[in-house]
C-alpha cells in the first residue's frame, strides 16, 4: 500500500502540476495537428474569439493556408481544428481544470480587449490604404490598348481598369457596395498579383464597367478573378463582378444581395480539378455553391469539352479558359452563361408574375366580400 499512497486521492490534488490555460492547451492540440502556431501579421495565434483563422501547416506549400481554426472562451471553452493537407478535422473541448467565474471573466475581458485593439488598427490601416490608393488613381489612365495581363487573358479593355505611362501594368480598383475604393489589385506585366498593402478586400469587389453599369446590370454575376468577369461581362452585354477569390465569394454575394435585393444573382464559380484530385478539396466549387446558397442565387461552373479537364494539365478551371484554352471557346462562355442569366431571368419573371396574380385574385375577393357584408347589414 506504500506504494500506491501517491495515488490516495487525498494527496492527489496536491501532486497536480498547474494547469494549462485553454489557449495553451488549445495551441497544443494545433501543433498536434500540424497547424502553425505562433507570431503572424494579424496577431499570435491561436485566436480565440470565435472566428475563423488560417494558417499554415506542416509540409505546406510556400504561401499557402491550408490549416483552419476556431476557437472561443464563452461557457466550456471548444473550438474546431482542420487540416486541409492531411484531412485531420478535430473538434476540440479543453480539458483543464474548471475555471471559476471570475478566471472565464477575465480571459473574455482580455480576448474581447485584444480584438477591439486588433479591430481598431485595421480599420485605421485600412483607411489609411483607401487614401493612398484614391491619391495614386491621379496618376493612372484608362486602358486603350491591352496591357500584357489582357493580351495573355484574351480580353478587351473594360472601362474602370487603368494602367501606368508605359501602359505594362494593369490596376484594377477594389470596392464595397456603396463605391467606395477601398484598395487596388496590381497586375504585372508576367500575371503575377498582388493587393495594396494593408487593404480592405473582405466583402469588396471590382465591377467590369463600374458601378453604374452595375446598378443597371439585369442581374448579379459574380465569378472569382477579374478576367472570368471579364470574359462573362463580354458574353452577357452587361457588366459582372471580380470577388478577387473563391473565399471572398460568399461576402460579396451578401453585400450586393443586401444592396440590389431584388436582382438575382448567379456565381459563375471555378471548378478546381485539379486541387480536388490533389487534396480531396475543390475550394472554387464549394465556396461558389456557399456563396449561392447564402443569397438564394445559383452556381454555375464551366463545362468543357471531353477530356480537358482530364488531369487538368493546362488548368481548365474557368470561364476564361472555356473562352481561351477550351476548343468551345467564346461561343461555349455566351451559350453557357446566357442560358444559365436567362433561365434565372425567366424564373424571376414567373415569380413576379405568379405574385401579381395572387395580390389581383386577393383584392377581387376583398371587392366580392363587401357587397355581401352590406346586403346583410340592409
Amino acid at each position: 500500500m506504500a506504494k500506491l499512497e501517491r495515488w490516495n486521492p487525498d494527496n492527489v490534488s496536491a501532486q497536480q502540476g498547474p494547469a494549462m490555460t485553454p489557449r495553451e492547451e488549445f495551441a497544443q492540440a494545433m501543433r498536434s495537428a500540424g497547424l502553425f502556431v505562433g507570431q503572424r501579421p494579424d496577431g499570435d495565434h491561436p485566436i480565440m474569439d470565435g472566428k475563423k483563422h488560417r494558417v499554415p501547416v506542416d509540409g505546406g506549400k510556400s504561401g499557402t493556408l491550408d490549416g483552419f481554426y476556431v476557437g472561443h472562451l464563452d461557457g466550456h471553452p471548444a473550438g474546431r481544428i482542420i487540416n486541409n493537407k492531411t484531412g485531420t478535422d478535430i473538434t476540440w473541448k479543453s480539458k483543464g481544470y474548471a475555471l471559476s467565474d471570475e478566471e472565464k471573466a477575465k480571459l473574455q475581458a482580455e480576448a474581447a480587449t485584444k480584438l477591439a485593439e486588433r479591430e481598431a488598427a485595421q480599420e485605421q490601416a485600412h483607411e489609411a490604404t483607401a487614401q493612398r490608393v484614391g491619391r495614386q488613381m491621379a496618376t493612372l489612365a484608362p486602358i486603350e490598348q491591352p496591357t500584357p495581363y489582357l493580351e495573355a487573358k484574351g480580353i478587351k479593355p473594360q472601362a474602370g481598369v487603368l494602367t501606368d505611362k508605359e501602359g505594362q501594368k494593369t490596376y484594377i480598383p477594389v470596392f464595397d457596395a456603396d463605391g467606395k475604393q477601398w484598395a487596388m489589385q496590381y497586375i504585372q506585366e508576367d500575371g503575377t498579383k498582388r493587393f495594396a498593402k494593408d487593404s480592405k478586400k473582405e466583402g469588396c469587389f471590382h465591377p467590369v464597367g463600374g458601378m453604374d453599369a452595375l446598378a443597371a446590370a439585369p442581374a448579379l454575376v459574380i465569378s472569382e478573378g477579374y478576367a472570368t468577369a471579364a470574359s462573362n461581362s463580354e458574353a452577357l452585354g452587361f457588366a459582372t463582378v471580380a470577388a478577387f477569390d473563391s473565399g471572398n465569394l460568399p461576402h460579396v454575394a451578401r453585400a450586393l444581395h443586401e444592396k440590389y435585393p431584388d436582382k438575382p444573382i448567379i456565381i459563375a464559380g471555378d471548378d478546381d480539378k485539379a486541387q480536388e484530385l490533389e487534396r480531396g478539396y475543390n475550394p472554387g466549387r464549394a465556396k461558389a455553391e456557399e456563396a449561392a446558397k447564402a443569397v438564394g442565387g445559383k452556381a454555375i461552373f464551366p463545362i468543357f469539352a471531353p477530356g480537358e479537364q482530364a488531369g487538368d494539365p493546362k488548368g481548365f478551371t474557368d470561364f476564361n479558359d472555356l473562352a481561351n484554352k477550351s476548343e468551345l471557346g467564346r461561343e461555349g462562355v455566351q451559350r453557357q452563361v446566357s442560358t444559365a442569366v436567362g433561365k434565372v431571368l425567366v424564373d424571376v419573371g414567373q415569380q413576379e408574375k405568379a405574385q401579381r396574380i395572387d395580390q389581383e385574385q386577393k383584392r377581387e375577393q376583398k371587392q366580392e366580400q363587401r357587397p355581401r357584408r352590406a346586403a346583410k347589414i340592409g
